[in-house]
């Protein structure tokens, strides 16, 4: 029997690699932690602020660092540990400018005049209503100066304050999202922080929706006049909040090799997109594929409260002066799901790790029935990789052998891990580097078995603790050892073995 829309939905919004909410969420929280203890080490006269956040019980620390402001400092701070690491700590700053609320409030939903959360229940978002100057206070100061570089780049003019009907008309749709799809719609929403709106017009049309990206993460802007119809809203937040999910997924493990690889331009847009751009849009649109087939398919309770479905699908304009526009294709998020399929699974099949596939043919098997991957091409997941991974699990192939053999590994010091184990991963932070990595069940075992002791014992206690794996720990070494988070130690450095 075919799968319902209901069981799709289960499959997408549960599976704890990349659809729960809860699990990318703990994810994120162990990244959060390790990055503030590098940064803690790295600024040491922020030492004690950093770690007075870290410290924080799991909702309060992503109550500060879901913030977009405070998530965008600490972003940039953990870039520049690896390309300018002499530069100074911008979150530090905004720490310093953000005192912890009692109430629970984030550092900048506390400094809005009117609070309001749109969907309370469901997750801890907050919209922009403020209308005090934004010069009142640092954190609004700098959030305009985020929120005026992303209107420039999509095309937005202004700012809008929002009235009691449109609240209330977001309100709905999130509800309508959250009924129609109550695992991987609910589920997207608990990745948004900030709802804002704005009018503007771009090149095919006003705006209607936006996420945000890099310059204000976990932040999302709507359009009034498009917040009508509950089913539209529902679609917007959808489309928009499943942006915002493959952003947390993709920092909390390694899916894209060479994300900055340019793909070419997709026949609905007249700008080349690079390959962080094709694999986020295919994770967009394939849900979308559900989104749609639900809508048609709702039952009578549900269009007799939020009235009927919209058409059948059509997920917007294409630019004038694309391909597309002069034939009318690409409308659909069908249509565009199977054209960035191939595009990740087969012309740039080189550049996805193994956990990047198996992503893309995850979703593509569970939209089986409303996708036949008869039409779309797809290479079969990793067959030992059960959660996101670090380099470790995704590159099979050891290098050459060094010249000069190991008397055995150690860990690289200082040490900075974080476990998980309901997810069977542990996240390692590289010294040298200050890179994180995720390693999944097999490779933390060959990360801990990393104490020095020499080669033929690492392979037998492998082999005892993993018994089903024939392959052994060789490929696993290579990679901890490409990552820097393991180091041989040199034979002359051996232990003299001891008499009997």
């Amino acid at each position: 029997m075919q799968r319902t829309c209901a069981e799709i939905d289960r499959i997408l919004g549960t599976d704890p690699r990349f659809g729960s909410a809860d699990a990318i969420s703990a994810r994120n929280t162990a990244r959060f932690r390790v990055g503030l203890r590098l940064l803690g080490r790295h600024h040491t006269s922020h030492a004690a602020e950093f770690r007075r956040i870290e410290r924080l019980p799991d909702e309060a620390l992503r109550r500060v660092l879901y913030d977009p402001v405070l998530r965008n400092a600490f972003e940039r701070d953990l870039n520049l540990l690896t390309v300018r690491p002499e530069d100074p700590s911008t979150l530090a700053l905004m720490l310093r400018q953000s005192p912890l609320h009692n109430a629970g409030l984030g550092p900048c939903e506390a400094l809005m005049d009117v609070r309001h959360q749109p969907w309370a229940d469901l997750g801890p978002a907050w919209t922009w209503t403020s209308t005090p100057p934004e010069e009142a206070h640092p954190l609004l100061t700098a959030l305009g100066r985020r929120r005026d570089d992303v209107f420039a780049e999509m095309g937005a003019d202004r700012r809008v304050v929002p009235d009691a009907e449109t609240l209330a008309a977001l309100a709905r749709g999130a509800r309508l999202l959250a009924e129609l799809l109550p695992h991987s719609g609910a589920g997207a929403l608990r990745h948004v922080a900030l709802v804002g709106f704005a009018e503007g017009e771009e090149e095919d049309g006003s705006v209607h929706s936006f996420a945000c990206g890099d310059r204000l993460p976990s932040a999302l802007f709507l359009s009034p006049q498009a917040l009508r119809n509950p089913w539209k809203v529902a679609e917007l937040l959808f489309h928009e909040a499943l942006h915002l999910k493959m952003f947390d997924i993709m920092r909390t493990g390694a899916l894209v090799g060479d994300i900055g690889r340019m793909t070419g331009t997709p026949p609905w847009r007249v700008v080349d997109w690079n390959l962080r751009r094709v694999y986020s849009s295919l994770h967009v649109y394939g849900h979308m594929v559900l989104f749609f087939a639900a809508a048609t398919a709702a039952p009578a309770d549900l269009r007799s409260r939020y009235g009927e479905p919209l058409a059948p699908d059509s997920v917007g304009m294409v630019t004038p002066g694309s391909a597309a526009s002069a034939d009318g294709t690409y409308t659909t998020s069908e249509d565009r799901t199977r054209y960035l399929a191939h595009q990740a699974l087969e012309a740039h099949a080189d550049a996805l790790t193994p956990d990047g596939r198996a992503l893309v043919t995850w979703m593509l098997d569970a939209l089986e029935p409303l996708l036949p991957r008869a039409a779309v091409s797809a290479s079969p997941p990793s067959p030992t990789s059960s959660a996101p991974s670090a380099a470790a699990a995704a590159t099979p192939t050891p290098p050459a052998p060094a010249a000069t053999p190991a008397a055995g590994y150690r860990q690289c010091r200082p040490v900075t891990v974080l476990p998980l184990p309901d997810q069977g991963m542990l996240l390692a932070a590289a010294p040298a580097t200050h890179r994180m990595h995720w390693l999944n069940s097999r490779a933390w075992l060959v990360y801990a078995l990393c104490d020095g002791r020499d080669p033929e014992r690492l392979e037998r206690d492998y082999h005892l603790a993993a018994p089903d794996d024939p392959a052994g720990p060789a490929a696993a070494l290579a990679a901890l050892q490409r990552a820097g988070l393991i180091a041989p130690v040199p034979v002359s450095a051996a232990p003299e073995p001891r008499a009997e």
